[in-house]
């Protein structure tokens, strides 16, 4: 019997482990999607729909979607199959994908829909959290940056008030300085106060990075 070979170039579709996720059972990722499966388009094309697919972050900044997909499997008994999921808005040909057989394609599209939404929530709940540590993260530079020019300019008024020459001492200078100092201290306050909400709201969630 001859033995198939394939080129580097030639493309085959490849399945992911099987997960469940969020009550869907037998959910696989897949590469090179239309390689072993029939599409049958998107949700939106294949049902009216008032959208064209879930942005992943909540501005929609990135124009990033997740967008219903189906699938038609062979049938089976006289019956149609169809599979569902999202399209990936990153890797054309890949797709995220639920192996709960529909027997209807509008039905699978709305499962589809629905399907993307979930996980469009997910993602942006993702990059909720993924912002919240950097943001973290920016303000701990912040703290530091505020605590070394409070010090330097504590130096620089301990210099002033050291002074021998009490003409030197200049009391205006020291207090404008001081009120410098409190005004940083102030700012600091605020940033550790931040870092602190962030970390209780953000903190023990995925994606968050200290």
């Amino acid at each position: 019997m001859a033995t198939l070979k394939y080129s580097s170039k030639t493309k085959h579709i490849v399945y992911g482990p099987v997960n469940k996720l969020h009550g869907y059972d037998n959910v696989r990722w897949i590469e090179n999607a239309n390689y072993g499966l029939r599409s049958c388009g998107f949700a939106d094309d294949i049902v009216r729909l008032r959208h064209r697919g879930w942005f992943t972050e909540d501005d929609g900044a990135n124009d990033e979607v997740y967008r219903g997909i189906v699938y038609q499997l062979p049938a089976r008994d006289g019956k149609e199959q169809y599979v569902y999921g999202y399209a990936d808005p990153n890797n054309e040909g890949c797709a995220l994908i639920c192996f709960d057989v529909q027997h209807d394609k509008e039905d699978a599209a709305r499962a589809a829909d629905n399907f993307a939404e979930r996980m469009a929530e997910d993602a942006r709940d993702f990059n909720r959290t993924w912002q919240a540590g950097q943001r973290y993260r920016d303000l701990g530079e912040e703290v530091k940056d505020l605590r070394s020019e409070a010090l330097t300019i504590g130096r620089e008024m301990r210099a002033v008030k050291a002074a021998t020459d009490a003409r030197l001492r200049a009391p205006t200078l020291c207090a404008t300085l001081r009120k410098e100092i409190m005004a940083l201290y102030r700012r600091i306050q605020k940033a550790r106060k931040e870092r602190a909400e962030l970390f209780e709201n953000f903190g023990r969630r995925e994606g968050f990075t200290e």
